[in-house]
């Protein structure tokens, strides 16, 4: 699925995240090869710091690969 600027959606913790939450797309997608095939990444800014599953360190925003994005329904 294709996001585009300024859609709102839910990262899933199985990215790499301690937990499932909510953001931003910042940015147009780059076609990127994974070791799953083809994806598109995007650079996602979060509603509120985030962990990945490393360590304590907080991010604010990351590129994130489609397949763990979808789209929040307000």
């Amino acid at each position: 699925m294709k996001y585009n600027i300024g859609d709102r959606v839910e990262v899933s913790s199985e990215g790499g995240w301690k937990n499932s939450f909510i953001g931003t797309v910042s940015s147009e997608p780059q076609l990127i090869n994974t070791n799953m095939g083809p994806d598109l990444i995007y650079l996602v800014e979060f509603d509120e710091p985030q962990q990945d599953i490393n360590g304590p360190e907080e991010f604010y925003k990351a590129q994130i690969l489609s397949c763990y994005i979808s789209r929040l329904i307000l």
